[in-house]
Protein backbone atom coordinates (compact mmCIF):
# COMPACT_ATOMS: atom_id res chain seq x y z
CA UNK A 1 0.00 0.00 0.00
CA UNK A 2 1.09 3.47 -0.92
CA UNK A 3 1.84 6.12 1.05
CA UNK A 4 -1.70 8.35 1.80
CA UNK A 5 0.12 11.23 0.27
CA UNK A 6 0.73 9.76 -2.90
CA UNK A 7 -2.98 8.07 -3.11
CA UNK A 8 -4.52 11.65 -3.84
CA UNK A 9 -4.56 12.89 -7.19
CA UNK A 10 -4.80 16.30 -7.23
CA UNK A 11 -6.54 16.87 -11.04
CA UNK A 12 -4.61 19.69 -12.27
CA UNK A 13 -5.87 21.21 -15.78
CA UNK A 14 -3.05 20.12 -18.05
CA UNK A 15 -1.25 23.05 -19.80
CA UNK A 16 -2.40 24.49 -22.56
CA UNK A 17 -0.82 23.20 -25.96
CA UNK A 18 -1.08 25.76 -27.59
CA UNK A 19 1.61 27.06 -25.77
CA UNK A 20 5.38 25.86 -26.58
CA UNK A 21 6.23 23.62 -23.44
CA UNK A 22 9.44 23.16 -22.64
CA UNK A 23 10.18 20.12 -20.74
CA UNK A 24 12.10 19.86 -17.37
CA UNK A 25 13.38 17.38 -15.38
CA UNK A 26 10.64 15.35 -12.67
CA UNK A 27 11.42 13.77 -9.15
CA UNK A 28 10.11 10.49 -8.21
CA UNK A 29 7.77 12.00 -6.42
CA UNK A 30 6.28 14.37 -9.55
CA UNK A 31 6.17 11.16 -12.05
CA UNK A 32 4.30 9.20 -9.25
CA UNK A 33 1.95 12.27 -9.21
CA UNK A 34 1.72 12.42 -13.10
CA UNK A 35 1.00 8.23 -13.70
CA UNK A 36 -1.67 8.80 -10.88
CA UNK A 37 -3.07 12.19 -12.65
CA UNK A 38 -3.03 10.20 -16.20
CA UNK A 39 -4.57 7.03 -14.99
CA UNK A 40 -7.54 8.85 -13.08
CA UNK A 41 -7.85 11.40 -15.42
CA UNK A 42 -8.36 8.68 -18.39
CA UNK A 43 -9.82 5.19 -16.72
CA UNK A 44 -10.75 3.23 -20.04
CA UNK A 45 -7.02 4.19 -21.71
CA UNK A 46 -4.69 4.65 -18.47
CA UNK A 47 -3.85 2.03 -15.51
CA UNK A 48 -1.49 2.82 -12.69
CA UNK A 49 -0.14 0.06 -10.49
CA UNK A 50 3.06 -0.97 -8.75
CA UNK A 51 4.92 -4.09 -8.75
CA UNK A 52 4.22 -5.22 -4.93
CA UNK A 53 0.42 -4.21 -5.56
CA UNK A 54 0.11 -6.10 -8.80
CA UNK A 55 3.04 -9.11 -7.99
CA UNK A 56 3.41 -9.01 -5.01
CA UNK A 57 7.10 -8.10 -4.86
CA UNK A 58 8.86 -6.58 -1.32
CA UNK A 59 9.06 -2.88 -1.24
CA UNK A 60 13.40 -1.90 -1.77
CA UNK A 61 12.43 0.94 1.21
CA UNK A 62 10.28 2.65 3.32
CA UNK A 63 9.16 6.00 3.71
CA UNK A 64 9.22 7.62 0.28
CA UNK A 65 7.69 7.02 -3.60
CA UNK A 66 11.13 5.30 -4.69
CA UNK A 67 10.62 2.86 -2.47
CA UNK A 68 7.74 1.23 -4.83
CA UNK A 69 8.15 0.12 -8.09
CA UNK A 70 5.62 1.99 -10.22
CA UNK A 71 4.07 1.06 -13.85
CA UNK A 72 1.32 2.57 -16.31
CA UNK A 73 -0.38 0.50 -18.90
CA UNK A 74 -1.91 2.41 -21.75
CA UNK A 75 -4.52 0.73 -24.02
CA UNK A 76 -7.77 1.32 -24.94
CA UNK A 77 -10.46 -0.73 -22.95
CA UNK A 78 -13.39 -0.71 -25.21
CA UNK A 79 -11.98 -1.16 -28.69
CA UNK A 80 -11.76 -4.73 -29.03
CA UNK A 81 -14.59 -5.64 -26.04
CA UNK A 82 -17.03 -6.83 -28.26
CA UNK A 83 -17.31 -10.58 -29.13
CA UNK A 84 -17.05 -9.91 -32.77
CA UNK A 85 -13.43 -8.79 -31.58
CA UNK A 86 -12.02 -11.56 -29.57
CA UNK A 87 -9.02 -12.76 -31.95
CA UNK A 88 -7.72 -8.95 -32.75
CA UNK A 89 -7.34 -8.67 -28.50
CA UNK A 90 -5.83 -11.76 -28.67
CA UNK A 91 -3.51 -10.35 -31.67
CA UNK A 92 -3.13 -6.90 -30.03
CA UNK A 93 0.89 -6.01 -29.76
CA UNK A 94 2.71 -5.87 -26.46
CA UNK A 95 5.45 -2.79 -26.11
CA UNK A 96 7.50 -2.83 -23.36
CA UNK A 97 9.45 0.79 -22.34
CA UNK A 98 11.40 1.85 -19.47
CA UNK A 99 13.06 4.82 -18.83
CA UNK A 100 15.70 3.99 -15.86
CA UNK A 101 17.46 0.62 -15.23
CA UNK A 102 20.19 3.36 -13.54
CA UNK A 103 18.53 5.64 -11.27
CA UNK A 104 21.41 8.60 -12.28
CA UNK A 105 20.60 8.35 -15.82
CA UNK A 106 17.63 11.12 -16.12
CA UNK A 107 15.82 11.52 -19.55
CA UNK A 108 14.22 8.31 -20.04
CA UNK A 109 11.89 8.71 -17.06
CA UNK A 110 10.92 12.54 -17.96
CA UNK A 111 10.32 10.82 -22.09
CA UNK A 112 8.66 8.51 -21.22
CA UNK A 113 5.89 10.25 -18.73
CA UNK A 114 5.65 13.06 -21.74
CA UNK A 115 5.06 9.57 -24.23
CA UNK A 116 1.95 8.98 -22.03
CA UNK A 117 0.61 12.28 -21.78
CA UNK A 118 0.69 12.35 -25.45
CA UNK A 119 -0.86 9.30 -25.89
CA UNK A 120 -3.71 9.21 -23.41
CA UNK A 121 -4.54 12.88 -24.46
CA UNK A 122 -4.52 12.09 -28.22
CA UNK A 123 -6.46 9.00 -27.68
CA UNK A 124 -8.67 10.56 -25.18
CA UNK A 125 -9.77 13.78 -27.93
CA UNK A 126 -10.27 11.20 -30.35
CA UNK A 127 -12.73 9.62 -28.28
CA UNK A 128 -15.08 12.59 -28.12
CA UNK A 129 -15.28 12.47 -23.92
CA UNK A 130 -12.28 13.73 -23.12
CA UNK A 131 -12.30 15.10 -19.09
CA UNK A 132 -13.05 18.94 -18.99
CA UNK A 133 -9.46 19.08 -17.60
CA UNK A 134 -8.14 18.02 -21.18
CA UNK A 135 -8.27 21.22 -23.68
CA UNK A 136 -8.78 19.41 -26.98
CA UNK A 137 -9.11 22.62 -29.00
CA UNK A 138 -5.90 23.59 -27.68
CA UNK A 139 -4.47 20.24 -28.47
CA UNK A 140 -5.37 20.11 -31.81
CA UNK A 141 -3.86 23.39 -32.41
CA UNK A 142 -0.55 22.15 -31.60
CA UNK A 143 -0.85 19.00 -33.58
CA UNK A 144 -2.40 18.20 -36.98
CA UNK A 145 -5.61 15.96 -37.32
CA UNK A 146 -3.47 13.32 -39.03
CA UNK A 147 -1.12 13.51 -36.08
CA UNK A 148 -3.65 12.97 -33.56
CA UNK A 149 -5.24 10.12 -35.42
CA UNK A 150 -1.92 8.62 -35.79
CA UNK A 151 -1.17 8.95 -31.88
CA UNK A 152 -4.72 7.50 -30.80
CA UNK A 153 -4.79 4.53 -33.43
CA UNK A 154 -1.24 3.58 -31.36
CA UNK A 155 -3.20 3.89 -28.72
CA UNK A 156 -6.42 1.98 -29.43
CA UNK A 157 -4.38 -1.23 -31.31
CA UNK A 158 -1.03 -1.28 -29.12
CA UNK A 159 -0.63 -2.61 -25.41
CA UNK A 160 1.66 -0.64 -24.22
CA UNK A 161 3.55 -0.87 -20.53
CA UNK A 162 5.79 1.83 -19.41
CA UNK A 163 8.28 1.79 -16.55
CA UNK A 164 9.21 5.14 -16.14
CA UNK A 165 11.93 4.31 -13.63
CA UNK A 166 12.03 0.45 -12.28
CA UNK A 167 15.09 1.54 -10.39
CA UNK A 168 12.84 3.70 -8.46
CA UNK A 169 14.87 3.86 -5.40
CA UNK A 170 17.91 4.90 -7.32
CA UNK A 171 15.86 7.27 -8.92
CA UNK A 172 15.06 8.92 -6.26
CA UNK A 173 18.27 9.25 -4.64
CA UNK A 174 19.71 9.93 -7.64
CA UNK A 175 21.74 6.53 -7.62
CA UNK A 176 22.96 4.28 -10.28
CA UNK A 177 22.65 0.91 -8.18
CA UNK A 178 20.18 -0.56 -6.23
CA UNK A 179 21.37 -1.61 -2.57
CA UNK A 180 24.86 -1.87 -4.06
CA UNK A 181 23.92 -4.15 -7.04
CA UNK A 182 23.83 -2.87 -10.76
CA UNK A 183 20.00 -3.84 -12.40
CA UNK A 184 21.14 -4.01 -15.48
CA UNK A 185 23.78 -6.99 -15.01
CA UNK A 186 20.93 -8.66 -12.55
CA UNK A 187 18.90 -10.56 -15.38
CA UNK A 188 18.71 -14.16 -16.13
CA UNK A 189 21.32 -14.00 -19.14
CA UNK A 190 24.87 -14.86 -19.27
CA UNK A 191 25.92 -14.88 -15.46
CA UNK A 192 28.63 -16.52 -13.53
CA UNK A 193 27.39 -19.98 -12.45
CA UNK A 194 27.29 -20.44 -8.73
CA UNK A 195 26.93 -23.84 -8.07
CA UNK A 196 27.40 -27.10 -10.46
CA UNK A 197 23.35 -27.78 -10.70
CA UNK A 198 23.16 -24.22 -12.46
CA UNK A 199 22.12 -21.84 -10.67
CA UNK A 200 23.08 -18.34 -10.22
CA UNK A 201 22.76 -16.33 -7.03
CA UNK A 202 23.91 -12.94 -8.81
CA UNK A 203 20.92 -12.42 -10.55
CA UNK A 204 17.27 -11.03 -9.97
CA UNK A 205 18.84 -9.61 -6.77
CA UNK A 206 17.29 -6.17 -7.26
CA UNK A 207 13.74 -5.19 -7.13
CA UNK A 208 14.19 -3.60 -10.63
CA UNK A 209 15.05 -6.58 -12.49
CA UNK A 210 12.96 -8.37 -10.24
CA UNK A 211 9.85 -5.75 -11.51
CA UNK A 212 10.48 -6.06 -15.55
CA UNK A 213 10.50 -9.96 -14.98
CA UNK A 214 7.26 -9.91 -13.66
CA UNK A 215 6.10 -7.80 -16.12
CA UNK A 216 7.50 -9.71 -19.13
CA UNK A 217 5.76 -13.09 -17.21
CA UNK A 218 2.49 -11.70 -17.47
CA UNK A 219 2.86 -9.92 -20.97
CA UNK A 220 4.30 -11.53 -24.25
CA UNK A 221 6.35 -8.14 -25.34
CA UNK A 222 7.34 -8.04 -29.46
CA UNK A 223 8.90 -4.72 -29.08
CA UNK A 224 11.20 -3.52 -25.70
CA UNK A 225 13.22 -0.13 -25.82
CA UNK A 226 14.91 0.80 -22.70
CA UNK A 227 16.83 4.26 -22.41
CA UNK A 228 20.14 4.45 -20.74
CA UNK A 229 22.61 7.66 -20.52
CA UNK A 230 25.91 8.30 -20.76
CA UNK A 231 27.00 8.20 -24.30
CA UNK A 232 24.97 8.77 -27.57
CA UNK A 233 23.94 5.40 -29.36
CA UNK A 234 20.25 3.23 -30.83
CA UNK A 235 21.81 -0.52 -30.85
CA UNK A 236 20.47 -3.93 -30.73
CA UNK A 237 21.37 -7.51 -30.13
CA UNK A 238 23.66 -9.10 -29.48
CA UNK A 239 25.05 -7.18 -25.97
CA UNK A 240 26.62 -10.06 -23.84
CA UNK A 241 30.20 -11.13 -22.88
CA UNK A 242 29.51 -15.04 -24.20
CA UNK A 243 28.92 -13.83 -27.84
CA UNK A 244 31.56 -14.64 -29.98
CA UNK A 245 33.46 -11.51 -31.06
CA UNK A 246 32.18 -10.23 -34.14
CA UNK A 247 28.97 -12.38 -34.64
CA UNK A 248 25.39 -10.51 -35.22
CA UNK A 249 22.67 -11.70 -34.22
CA UNK A 250 19.53 -13.92 -36.12
CA UNK A 251 17.63 -10.72 -35.81
CA UNK A 252 20.09 -8.58 -37.13
CA UNK A 253 18.83 -7.07 -40.42
CA UNK A 254 15.74 -5.89 -38.65
CA UNK A 255 17.97 -4.72 -36.03
CA UNK A 256 19.72 -2.30 -38.95
CA UNK A 257 16.93 -0.79 -40.35
CA UNK A 258 15.12 -0.40 -36.97
CA UNK A 259 18.29 1.52 -34.79
CA UNK A 260 19.01 3.76 -38.56
CA UNK A 261 15.43 4.48 -38.47
CA UNK A 262 14.67 5.59 -34.29
CA UNK A 263 18.29 7.61 -35.20
CA UNK A 264 16.83 9.62 -37.79
CA UNK A 265 13.87 9.89 -36.49
CA UNK A 266 15.45 11.70 -32.90
CA UNK A 267 17.22 13.80 -35.22
CA UNK A 268 20.37 15.82 -35.43
CA UNK A 269 22.58 16.04 -32.30
CA UNK A 270 24.93 18.48 -33.86
CA UNK A 271 24.67 19.80 -37.29
CA UNK A 272 25.39 16.81 -39.35
CA UNK A 273 25.58 14.03 -36.44
CA UNK A 274 22.89 11.70 -35.76
CA UNK A 275 22.86 8.39 -33.03
CA UNK A 276 25.85 6.16 -33.69
CA UNK A 277 23.75 2.34 -34.57
CA UNK A 278 24.69 -0.82 -34.57
CA UNK A 279 24.92 -4.07 -32.29
CA UNK A 280 25.53 -3.28 -29.08
CA UNK A 281 28.35 -5.44 -28.46
CA UNK A 282 30.71 -3.06 -31.25
CA UNK A 283 29.09 0.43 -30.64
CA UNK A 284 28.79 0.01 -26.70
CA UNK A 285 30.49 -2.87 -24.96
CA UNK A 286 28.98 -6.07 -24.06
CA UNK A 287 27.76 -7.12 -19.97
CA UNK A 288 26.75 -9.96 -17.84
CA UNK A 289 23.47 -10.04 -16.88
CA UNK A 290 21.93 -7.60 -19.12
CA UNK A 291 18.35 -6.66 -19.57
CA UNK A 292 18.44 -6.38 -23.51
CA UNK A 293 19.75 -9.93 -24.23
CA UNK A 294 17.83 -11.75 -21.74
CA UNK A 295 14.72 -9.76 -23.33
CA UNK A 296 15.31 -10.79 -26.83
CA UNK A 297 17.05 -14.57 -25.95
CA UNK A 298 15.71 -15.80 -23.17
CA UNK A 299 13.77 -18.43 -24.48
CA UNK A 300 15.84 -19.41 -26.81
CA UNK A 301 18.93 -19.61 -26.05
CA UNK A 302 19.55 -22.39 -22.97
CA UNK A 303 22.81 -22.48 -22.89
CA UNK A 304 23.13 -18.74 -22.00
CA UNK A 305 19.58 -18.48 -19.65
CA UNK A 306 20.12 -18.93 -16.06
CA UNK A 307 17.86 -20.03 -12.99
CA UNK A 308 18.21 -17.22 -10.39
CA UNK A 309 17.70 -17.81 -6.56
CA UNK A 310 19.18 -14.56 -5.14
CA UNK A 311 19.47 -13.89 -1.12
CA UNK A 312 18.41 -10.66 -1.34
CA UNK A 313 14.60 -9.23 -0.15
CA UNK A 314 14.12 -12.73 1.68
CA UNK A 315 14.79 -14.60 -1.98
CA UNK A 316 12.87 -15.01 -5.17
CA UNK A 317 11.13 -18.38 -6.15
CA UNK A 318 13.42 -20.62 -8.77
CA UNK A 319 10.14 -21.01 -11.05
CA UNK A 320 10.14 -17.10 -11.98
CA UNK A 321 13.86 -17.33 -14.47
CA UNK A 322 12.30 -20.39 -15.58
CA UNK A 323 10.93 -19.34 -18.91
CA UNK A 324 8.71 -20.60 -21.92
CA UNK A 325 9.03 -20.57 -25.52
CA UNK A 326 7.37 -17.49 -26.03
CA UNK A 327 7.67 -14.97 -23.21
CA UNK A 328 11.28 -13.57 -23.64
CA UNK A 329 11.30 -13.13 -27.90
CA UNK A 330 11.30 -9.17 -27.80
CA UNK A 331 12.98 -6.70 -30.17
CA UNK A 332 15.22 -5.26 -27.96
CA UNK A 333 16.42 -1.56 -28.20
CA UNK A 334 19.30 -0.13 -25.90
CA UNK A 335 18.97 3.96 -26.39
CA UNK A 336 21.88 5.91 -24.94
CA UNK A 337 20.23 9.21 -24.81
CA UNK A 338 22.63 11.69 -23.83
CA UNK A 339 26.62 12.12 -23.04
CA UNK A 340 25.28 13.29 -19.61
CA UNK A 341 23.51 11.41 -17.53
CA UNK A 342 21.53 14.28 -16.44
CA UNK A 343 21.74 16.73 -19.14
CA UNK A 344 21.61 20.66 -18.17
CA UNK A 345 17.43 22.01 -18.39
CA UNK A 346 18.73 23.56 -21.61
CA UNK A 347 19.08 20.64 -23.35
CA UNK A 348 16.08 18.72 -22.70
CA UNK A 349 13.90 20.37 -25.43
CA UNK A 350 10.72 21.56 -26.00
CA UNK A 351 7.34 20.34 -27.89
CA UNK A 352 7.53 22.80 -30.59
CA UNK A 353 6.67 20.98 -33.86
CA UNK A 354 7.50 18.19 -31.81
CA UNK A 355 6.70 15.17 -34.01
CA UNK A 356 8.60 17.19 -36.99
CA UNK A 357 11.41 19.12 -36.16
CA UNK A 358 14.34 16.38 -36.50
CA UNK A 359 17.24 19.28 -37.23
CA UNK A 360 19.62 20.37 -34.53
CA UNK A 361 18.21 23.56 -32.50
CA UNK A 362 16.72 24.32 -28.88
CA UNK A 363 13.42 22.96 -29.68
CA UNK A 364 14.83 19.54 -30.16
CA UNK A 365 16.44 18.67 -27.02
CA UNK A 366 16.92 14.95 -25.72
CA UNK A 367 13.34 14.60 -23.86
CA UNK A 368 11.61 15.91 -27.78
CA UNK A 369 14.22 13.26 -29.34
CA UNK A 370 12.94 10.38 -26.85
CA UNK A 371 9.48 11.07 -27.41
CA UNK A 372 9.78 10.65 -30.80
CA UNK A 373 12.40 6.96 -30.60
CA UNK A 374 9.37 5.93 -28.17
CA UNK A 375 6.24 6.52 -30.74
CA UNK A 376 8.13 5.28 -33.54
CA UNK A 377 8.87 2.12 -31.70
CA UNK A 378 5.32 1.82 -30.61
CA UNK A 379 4.61 1.76 -34.52
CA UNK A 380 6.52 -0.10 -35.76
CA UNK A 381 5.84 -2.78 -34.33
CA UNK A 382 2.98 -4.05 -36.13
CA UNK A 383 2.06 -3.13 -39.59
CA UNK A 384 -1.06 -1.46 -40.68
CA UNK A 385 -3.01 0.00 -44.08
CA UNK A 386 -5.64 2.65 -43.67
CA UNK A 387 -7.59 3.71 -46.85
CA UNK A 388 -7.33 7.44 -46.72
CA UNK A 389 -9.05 9.05 -49.94
CA UNK A 390 -11.72 7.93 -52.64
CA UNK A 391 -11.82 11.17 -55.55
CA UNK A 392 -11.84 14.17 -53.36
CA UNK A 393 -13.14 12.59 -50.76
CA UNK A 394 -11.08 12.59 -47.32
CA UNK A 395 -12.06 9.78 -45.16
CA UNK A 396 -11.82 10.35 -40.78
CA UNK A 397 -10.69 8.24 -38.76
CA UNK A 398 -11.70 4.61 -39.05
CA UNK A 399 -10.87 3.47 -35.49
CA UNK A 400 -12.47 5.81 -32.71
CA UNK A 401 -11.28 5.25 -29.47
CA UNK A 402 -13.50 4.00 -26.66
CA UNK A 403 -16.52 2.25 -29.35
CA UNK A 404 -16.16 -0.81 -29.79
CA UNK A 405 -15.84 -2.99 -33.29
CA UNK A 406 -18.75 -4.79 -33.73
CA UNK A 407 -19.61 -7.74 -36.99
CA UNK A 408 -20.10 -5.60 -39.87
CA UNK A 409 -19.32 -2.17 -38.64
CA UNK A 410 -16.91 -1.62 -41.48
CA UNK A 411 -20.02 -2.05 -44.07
CA UNK A 412 -21.09 1.18 -42.19
CA UNK A 413 -17.55 3.51 -42.20
CA UNK A 414 -16.52 4.26 -45.02
CA UNK A 415 -19.19 4.67 -48.31
CA UNK A 416 -19.29 6.96 -51.39
CA UNK A 417 -21.44 6.27 -54.19
CA UNK A 418 -19.84 6.00 -57.67
CA UNK A 419 -21.58 5.34 -61.36
CA UNK A 420 -19.98 2.19 -63.26
CA UNK A 421 -18.83 4.54 -66.11
CA UNK A 422 -16.42 6.24 -63.44
CA UNK A 423 -13.01 5.30 -62.64
CA UNK A 424 -12.17 6.44 -59.16
CA UNK A 425 -9.19 6.92 -57.54
CA UNK A 426 -8.61 5.73 -54.54
CA UNK A 427 -5.73 6.43 -51.89
CA UNK A 428 -3.97 4.60 -48.98
CA UNK A 429 -1.05 4.60 -46.45
CA UNK A 430 0.93 1.79 -44.94
CA UNK A 431 2.43 2.05 -41.41
CA UNK A 432 4.24 0.09 -38.86
CA UNK A 433 6.92 -1.16 -41.04
CA UNK A 434 9.92 0.22 -43.02
CA UNK A 435 9.55 -1.07 -46.81
CA UNK A 436 6.38 -1.41 -48.73
CA UNK A 437 7.68 -5.01 -50.77
CA UNK A 438 3.64 -5.27 -52.36
CA UNK A 439 0.87 -3.38 -52.29
CA UNK A 440 -2.48 -3.57 -54.06
CA UNK A 441 -6.13 -2.98 -53.90
CA UNK A 442 -8.36 -5.93 -54.03
CA UNK A 443 -12.43 -5.15 -54.64
CA UNK A 444 -15.84 -7.26 -55.09
CA UNK A 445 -19.20 -7.46 -54.40
CA UNK A 446 -19.39 -7.55 -50.94
CA UNK A 447 -21.49 -10.45 -51.00
CA UNK A 448 -18.63 -12.14 -52.30
CA UNK A 449 -16.47 -11.79 -49.38
CA UNK A 450 -16.47 -14.67 -47.04
CA UNK A 451 -17.76 -13.43 -43.61
CA UNK A 452 -14.51 -12.83 -42.12
CA UNK A 453 -13.48 -10.02 -43.75
CA UNK A 454 -15.12 -8.04 -41.50
CA UNK A 455 -12.29 -4.84 -40.76
CA UNK A 456 -11.39 -6.06 -37.50
CA UNK A 457 -8.93 -8.54 -37.58
CA UNK A 458 -6.34 -9.82 -39.80
CA UNK A 459 -6.64 -13.01 -41.74
CA UNK A 460 -4.32 -15.96 -42.24
CA UNK A 461 -2.73 -16.40 -45.38
CA UNK A 462 -4.88 -19.24 -46.35
CA UNK A 463 -8.11 -16.74 -45.60
CA UNK A 464 -6.50 -14.34 -48.08
CA UNK A 465 -6.05 -17.19 -50.69
CA UNK A 466 -9.69 -17.89 -51.11
CA UNK A 467 -9.95 -13.85 -52.28
CA UNK A 468 -7.32 -13.81 -53.95
CA UNK A 469 -7.36 -16.67 -56.07
CA UNK A 470 -11.16 -16.03 -57.07
CA UNK A 471 -11.67 -14.53 -60.53
CA UNK A 472 -14.90 -13.14 -58.95
CA UNK A 473 -12.39 -9.94 -57.52
CA UNK A 474 -10.39 -7.41 -59.30
CA UNK A 475 -7.06 -6.52 -58.22
CA UNK A 476 -4.90 -3.37 -59.17
CA UNK A 477 -1.51 -3.61 -60.27
CA UNK A 478 0.98 -3.93 -57.26
CA UNK A 479 3.06 -1.51 -56.29
CA UNK A 480 5.95 -0.55 -54.03
CA UNK A 481 7.55 2.11 -52.30
CA UNK A 482 8.54 3.23 -48.87
CA UNK A 483 6.26 4.12 -45.65
CA UNK A 484 6.96 7.27 -43.19
CA UNK A 485 10.14 5.58 -41.61
CA UNK A 486 11.23 4.83 -45.16
CA UNK A 487 14.60 6.22 -47.04
CA UNK A 488 12.46 6.85 -49.75
CA UNK A 489 10.11 9.06 -47.59
CA UNK A 490 9.53 12.65 -48.72
CA UNK A 491 10.04 14.09 -45.41
CA UNK A 492 10.75 11.34 -42.55
CA UNK A 493 8.13 10.68 -40.20
CA UNK A 494 5.69 11.70 -42.41
CA UNK A 495 2.92 9.92 -44.45
CA UNK A 496 3.80 8.38 -47.98
CA UNK A 497 1.04 7.26 -49.93
CA UNK A 498 -0.41 4.65 -52.83
CA UNK A 499 -3.16 4.85 -55.26
CA UNK A 500 -4.74 3.27 -57.94
CA UNK A 501 -8.25 3.78 -60.04
CA UNK A 502 -10.95 1.05 -59.79
CA UNK A 503 -12.62 -0.42 -63.06
CA UNK A 504 -16.08 0.06 -61.65
CA UNK A 505 -17.61 -1.27 -65.74
CA UNK A 506 -18.75 -5.00 -64.49
CA UNK A 507 -21.09 -3.89 -61.75
CA UNK A 508 -24.35 -2.24 -61.69
CA UNK A 509 -26.31 -0.56 -59.43
CA UNK A 510 -27.73 -1.08 -56.73
CA UNK A 511 -24.11 -3.41 -56.42
CA UNK A 512 -22.30 -2.71 -52.76
CA UNK A 513 -18.67 -3.40 -53.93
CA UNK A 514 -15.76 -3.75 -51.15
CA UNK A 515 -12.72 -2.77 -51.73
CA UNK A 516 -9.46 -4.04 -49.21
CA UNK A 517 -6.46 -2.55 -49.43
CA UNK A 518 -3.12 -5.47 -49.08
CA UNK A 519 0.69 -4.66 -48.39
CA UNK A 520 3.53 -7.11 -47.50
CA UNK A 521 6.14 -5.53 -45.87
CA UNK A 522 9.62 -5.78 -44.59
CA UNK A 523 10.53 -9.04 -46.46
CA UNK A 524 14.21 -8.37 -46.40
CA UNK A 525 13.79 -9.02 -42.67
CA UNK A 526 14.27 -12.72 -43.19
CA UNK A 527 17.20 -12.17 -44.61
CA UNK A 528 19.84 -15.02 -44.19
CA UNK A 529 23.25 -14.22 -43.39
CA UNK A 530 26.38 -17.28 -41.97
CA UNK A 531 27.93 -14.72 -39.60
CA UNK A 532 25.24 -14.98 -37.46
CA UNK A 533 25.11 -16.39 -33.67
CA UNK A 534 24.37 -18.83 -33.19
CA UNK A 535 23.52 -20.35 -36.71
CA UNK A 536 19.92 -19.88 -36.89
CA UNK A 537 16.77 -18.16 -38.69
CA UNK A 538 15.32 -15.08 -36.90
CA UNK A 539 14.06 -15.27 -33.52
CA UNK A 540 12.03 -12.63 -32.63
CA UNK A 541 8.18 -12.25 -32.04
CA UNK A 542 8.39 -8.84 -34.68
CA UNK A 543 10.34 -10.15 -37.51
CA UNK A 544 8.47 -13.76 -37.75
CA UNK A 545 5.23 -11.68 -37.42
CA UNK A 546 5.23 -10.00 -41.05
CA UNK A 547 7.66 -12.64 -42.75
CA UNK A 548 6.94 -15.94 -41.56
CA UNK A 549 3.22 -16.99 -42.59
CA UNK A 550 4.34 -19.80 -40.22
CA UNK A 551 5.05 -18.51 -37.00
CA UNK A 552 2.56 -18.54 -34.34
CA UNK A 553 3.41 -17.91 -30.84
CA UNK A 554 0.83 -18.42 -27.97
CA UNK A 555 1.14 -17.42 -24.78
CA UNK A 556 -2.28 -17.96 -22.21
CA UNK A 557 -1.48 -16.54 -19.65
CA UNK A 558 -0.86 -13.31 -21.40
CA UNK A 559 -4.21 -13.20 -23.29
CA UNK A 560 -1.54 -12.77 -26.84
CA UNK A 561 -1.14 -14.57 -29.53
CA UNK A 562 1.75 -13.60 -32.24
CA UNK A 563 0.15 -15.12 -35.83
CA UNK A 564 3.26 -14.46 -38.43
CA UNK A 565 1.30 -13.30 -42.25
CA UNK A 566 2.74 -11.90 -45.13
CA UNK A 567 -0.08 -9.63 -46.00
CA UNK A 568 -1.80 -7.41 -44.28
CA UNK A 569 -5.62 -5.88 -45.28
CA UNK A 570 -7.24 -2.56 -44.41
CA UNK A 571 -10.33 -1.71 -43.27
CA UNK A 572 -12.65 -1.34 -46.31
CA UNK A 573 -14.09 1.29 -48.53
CA UNK A 574 -17.60 0.43 -49.72
CA UNK A 575 -18.75 2.14 -53.12
CA UNK A 576 -22.14 1.82 -54.14
CA UNK A 577 -23.21 1.50 -57.41
CA UNK A 578 -26.09 4.23 -58.43
CA UNK A 579 -27.49 3.99 -62.07
CA UNK A 580 -26.07 6.13 -64.62
CA UNK A 581 -29.33 9.03 -64.52
CA UNK A 582 -27.96 10.26 -61.01
CA UNK A 583 -25.27 12.54 -60.06
CA UNK A 584 -22.16 11.43 -58.89
CA UNK A 585 -22.19 13.82 -56.07
CA UNK A 586 -23.69 11.82 -52.93
CA UNK A 587 -20.91 11.13 -50.52
CA UNK A 588 -22.10 9.63 -46.97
Amino acid sequence: MLLLRYLVVLLVPFQSYANVKNYERLTMDEIVDEMQTLASLHPDLVSYSTTQAEYGLPKTCEGHSGCWNHFLTITDSKIYSHKSARKAKKERPDVFLSGALHGNERVGPVATIQVAKLLATAASCESGNAPVEVDCNAFYRKYTKREVVWLARLVSTRRIVIVPAANSNGYYNNQREEGGFDPNRDFAFDQQISSNDGISNTCMRTIAARTINELFLHHMFQMAVIYHGGIESITYEWGSTSIPRGKMAPDFYAGDVITNGLSQYAGKLYPNTLYKTGDTNSVVYPVRGGFESWAYAGSWTDNLVNKCSPQTYNGYDISKTTYDDTTLRSFSILVETSNSKNPDINALGTDEKLLTNLDYNANNGYISKHVRTALMAIDIVEPYIEIIQCKKKMFRSELKPLVPLRRRWSKREKIIRAKTNHRPRVTWTVGGSFRVDQTFLVYGLWKDFPKYFNGIQQLNEDQLEVVLDNSDFSTTSAKRGGTRWSSLATEFGVEETFSAKLDLSRFSAPNKVAIFAFAKVDQSWDEKTVNVWPNIGIQSHLANGRTNPNYRAKKISAGRIVQGRHHWISIPLTIEIKPDQLVDNSIF
